[in-house]
């Protein structure tokens, strides 16, 4: 038996009907879900790589626990639709936090030369996006801190409770991405932030996705509507480009991502690691390819609750 639109969309709301009752004041055009995207390491080094580029890429290949990966950051769905341009914040080896804002660049980045090596977890928490943005906007600017890693890998991590993390402390990709959802009260870390490198936080948020998902009823989740099916295809298989994305607008985008999200959580509550891979690089290929080629003509989704995430 298949899922139909109301039944999917109940069931990524179920986590939130309590808290929505004392929060009155909840924006329905904001979305409860956001996305936490891992890179997989290249199989080869870029030949472009400086010294110091290839001895991280192999400390992330041996320090790390399996699966290891080299990178980590966040991306919310462009809900409401005006928010379209603060989809993706993140920080780099030598540049400062800050939102992804030159889709040229992302699209070079994200879709060619990484295409094909991003996993996305999703974190649920009720007015997500909202939250969320709210709090990246205070962490904007932060100093790349490559030193954080000393804490983020045995034996080092025992210094990780005497790293500062308060707002605006230096930080790599893993130690904001886990400040800020701490800060945001989307979801609390067990450990402090520095302790966490890309492979420790994207194995805990797999966790907490199981156990979202398990409440709301991924385990039984079996399938998804022709119409939702189509949607997912073109997003996916279509040409990768804004014909694309404005044919399957962001109605249809949210709807293939809702089934993806579901289909990853299914896959992580039956402890397929292969199905786990596939469906998180096929979530995220959704996800980057809707935010980053959509544009200011996509249709804009209703605001409706019942077409939030």
């Amino acid at each position: 038996m298949q899922f139909k639109d109301a039944e999917l969309r109940d069931l990524l709301r179920m986590r939130a009907n309590a808290a929505e009752q004392q929060q009155p004041e909840h924006t329905t055009s904001n979305a409860d879900v956001v996305y936490a995207l891992f890179l997989e390491p290249a199989s080869e080094n870029d030949q472009q790589w400086s010294t110091l580029e290839c001895a991280i890429d192999k400390a992330v290949r041996i320090f790390q626990p399996s699966p290891a990966l080299a990178h980590c950051e966040l991306l919310l769905p462009p809900l409401p639709a005006d928010e379209g341009m603060r989809t993706q914040f993140a920080t780099y080896l030598g540049r400062k936090s800050g939102w992804q804002t030159d889709q040229q660049d992302g699209r070079d980045y994200y879709l060619l030369q990484n295409g094909g090596r991003w996993r996305a977890v999703p974190v649920f928490q009720l007015n997500a996006t909202a939250k969320l943005r709210a709090e990246c906007d205070t962490e904007l600017g932060v100093d790349y801190s490559l030193a954080r890693y000393l804490s983020a890998v045995p034996p080092g991590r025992w210094l990780a409770r005497w790293v500062p993390d308060k707002r605006r402390s230096g930080a790599h990709c893993a130690t904001l991405t886990a400040r800020v959802l701490r800060n945001s009260q989307i979801y609390s870390p067990v450990h402090t932030s520095a302790w966490y490198g890309p492979s420790t936080l994207f194995r805990e948020l797999q966790h907490q996705a199981a156990w979202q998902g398990e409440k709301m009823g991924a385990g039984q989740w079996s399938g998804m509507s022709v119409q939702t099916a189509q949607h997912v295809e073109q997003l996916l298989r279509g040409v990768m480009n804004t014909e694309t994305v404005q044919q399957v607008g962001d109605e249809g985008c949210m709807d293939a991502v809702r089934a993806l999200t579901m289909r990853s959580c299914n896959a992580l509550l039956k402890s397929d690691a292969v199905a786990q891979r596939t469906t998180q690089m096929q979530l995220a290929t959704a996800l980057l390819r809707w935010v980053l080629l959509r544009d200011e003509q996509t249709p804009a989704a209703p605001a409706p609750a019942e077409n939030a995430l």
